[in-house]
């Protein structure tokens, strides 16, 4: 149809205390494909992934999700229609990794009721997709962080979300986890509307578009070749952030 974006912002204006985030911001996510945000510390990505997932509310200005106002949308709605990654599931007392899981879909209660082996085939292959299959019967409380993230990519597998929100930092884990959040991402980002604050190169590489910001402004937005030519900002955002990684880790980053 006509909207052809999954998620945009209209004038969105978001402030803390004195201070603007957020100023007059548009920008659109088109659907089914990867935009990626970079900006330097305090130029307000976090803040409008938030704002995109309803987590903030603007003093001014508009979020559209479908091209209808997110505000006004049902909870229920911007709940099926998103995720926000890593958002670190809160964990019950005593609740297996595949129950937690399981939550990401199934309401509380429903563990009561027998699940279908239609069900447990969904979970077990949310599990399996981020290399968690045999954590299944383990306590949450027993994991690493590592295993912590793939389980928060597992629900999402699971809740299968029309638009995805991520904040790919995930410099608290070691090499080998790195790798395996990542190969997990991958398998959740297939043929969805993602939005995320990348951190790695490859990321960027493979972005349809890239929005660059600056003081919570949007100050360039395309390719990663084009805006090496045209954007002073990416160009040092890039050579500061996104140097090649030594040889050795290559295949963890690719």
């Amino acid at each position: 149809g006509l909207n052809m974006n999954a998620i945009a912002s209209q004038g969105l204006t978001l402030s803390y205390q004195d201070s603007v985030i957020i100023d007059q911001l548009d920008v659109s996510v088109p659907k089914g494909k990867v935009t990626v945000l970079i900006g330097g510390n305090g130029s307000g990505k976090s803040t409008l992934l938030k704002s995109f997932a309803r987590l903030l509310k603007p003093q001014q200005g508009i979020v559209l999700l479908n091209g209808a106002d997110i505000q006004r949308k049902a909870t229920a709605t911007v709940a099926r229609e998103l995720a926000i990654l890593p958002q670190t599931p809160v964990a019950p007392e005593g609740i297996s990794v595949r129950q937690l899981v399981a939550l990401g879909r199934y309401p509380y209660q429903s563990w009561l009721q027998q699940w279908s082996d239609e069900d447990e085939a969904m979970v077990n292959r949310a599990l399996a997709c981020t290399g968690t299959l045999e954590l299944a019967d383990r306590p949450v409380d027993a994991l690493s962080g590592g295993q912590r993230q793939r389980l928060a990519i597992a629900r999402a597998i699971l809740k299968d979300p029309r638009i995805l929100l991520l904040d790919e930092a995930t410099s608290a884990l070691d090499a080998e986890s790195e790798h395996q959040v990542q190969l997990a991402l991958e398998e959740l980002m297939q043929n969805r509307t993602t939005l995320i604050i990348a951190h790695r190169l490859s990321t960027i590489l493979h972005a349809d578009q890239i929005a660059v910001m600056d003081q919570g402004r949007l100050v360039a937005i395309g390719k990663h070749e084009r805006l090496l030519e045209t954007s002073p900002l990416y160009r040092r955002l890039a050579n500061l952030q996104f140097k090649e990684p030594p040889v050795d880790q290559v295949s963890v980053l690719s």
